[in-house]
This record gives structure tokens, C-alpha cells and sequence, in this order.
């Protein structure tokens, strides 16, 4: 997975979308002080010191926002963050296998170290699927689906998530919800989606 990268021509619309955060979440200073600090460096052309309190910024901005996803949907072609193929019509076959793509908001980040014995940032999650009817009745469940990871030198807030599951062969044609639930190691902040899809007859 990618590491992210920052564009600087659009930080001040980051900055300030960082401010009405604060102001509308009641989130304590850091987000809005150092996103204010990084509007008032771009303006005087000092881009170190932006970078840096957009860093501070952002950072306080994943601290205090919940797990939560920016895009959660079935796909196909997941190359990396924002390459990937949607499916438009999720509507699959009793027992085939079937790929969500995450870009999850909001996750820690541990520490830990490579195999080179340099520092690094690692960010892991377990995974964990129910498969009811539209109505609530649970047909399928497991809370261990398996661990999702991502590690690298410099923190990302690019890290985006693919996940495999296959449909239970004995589902009868109809429709159904994917409920599909995160769970950051580091944080212990969970997020759910919920993905509707059809058996085909």
C-alpha cells in the first residue's frame, strides 16, 4: 500500500476544512491551532512551516475523528489507494468470492521496526463479517476473518484496505446485506459497513 503524499497546492482548502472540523465537532485546539498556523505560513510563503503544523493538523484531526471509511464498496482490480474498479451491480453467485475495498479514516499508528532494524509506522486491523437478510436475521458470522496490515517509514493517511470474502454456497437467490467490521489494534476504534448485494437464480 502506497504511502500518502502531500499536495501542497491544495492545503490551504485542507486547512480549512480542518477549521470547520474543529468548529463544528467542538474538538480541543490542536486541529484549529495548527491548521490556522499553516494557513498563516502558506500565506507568508514559509512551506516547511506549513508542512509542519498541516502535519500537527492532521494528526490531532486522526486522533479525535472515529474509525470511519471514506469509500467501502465491492471491487475488483485493487491496485492501491484509489485504484481499484467498483462493481456497479453487486449481484453475485452462492459461493463466490468477493472483494470489498476500504479506505478507512481515523486508525493509530504503532510503532515497530523493520527487518533492516529501521524505525517504522505500522498500522493493523482485524476483520470480522456477518451476512444477513434484509430483514436482520444473521445467516453467517465470524468476528476473525483475519488481520489486515500496512507499515512504512512516515506515517500514511493512505492506507486503504482490501478484503476477500466468499459467500456462502448455500444462499438462495435474493437479496442480502454484507456487514463488513474493522477493528483498529492500535486505537480499539471499530467501524462497520454495510455493503447490500444480490444472489442471482
Amino acid at each position: 500500500m502506497p504511502a500518502a503524499t502531500l499536495h501542497l497546492a491544495r492545503a490551504a482548502t485542507v486547512v480549512a476544512a480542518f477549521a470547520l472540523f474543529a468548529s463544528t465537532a467542538a474538538v480541543a485546539g490542536p486541529v484549529a491551532d495548527n491548521a490556522g498556523k499553516a494557513e498563516q505560513a502558506l500565506a507568508s510563503g514559509d512551506t516547511a512551516g506549513a508542512i509542519a503544523a498541516f502535519d500537527a493538523a492532521t494528526d490531532a484531526f486522526w486522533a479525535a475523528a472515529p474509525l470511519t471509511f471514506r469509500v467501502a464498496t465491492f471491487a475488483t482490480d485493487v491496485k492501491g489507494f484509489g485504484e481499484y474498479t467498483p462493481v456497479s451491480d453487486a449481484t453475485f453467485h452462492a459461493g463466490d468470492t468477493v472483494t470489498i475495498y476500504l479506505e478507512p479514516v481515523g486508525y493509530g499508528f504503532a510503532s515497530a521496526t523493520s527487518d533492516a532494524g529501521a524505525a517504522q509506522y505500522k498500522v493493523s486491523y482485524t476483520t470480522g463479517i456477518e451476512i444477513r437478510t434484509p430483514g436482520g436475521l444473521i445467516l453467517g458470522k465470524t468476528d476473525n476473518l483475519g488481520t489486515a496490515e500496512w507499515s512504512g517509514t512516515a506515517k500514511s493517511y493512505q492506507v486503504q484496505t482490501a478484503v476477500s470474502v466468499a459467500l456462502p454456497s448455500a444462499l438462495k437467490p435474493g437479496s442480502y446485506l454484507l456487514l463488513l467490521t474493522l477493528t483498529d489494534a492500535t486505537t480499539q476504534k471499530s467501524a462497520t459497513a454495510t455493503l447490500p448485494f444480490t444472489i442471482a437464480g
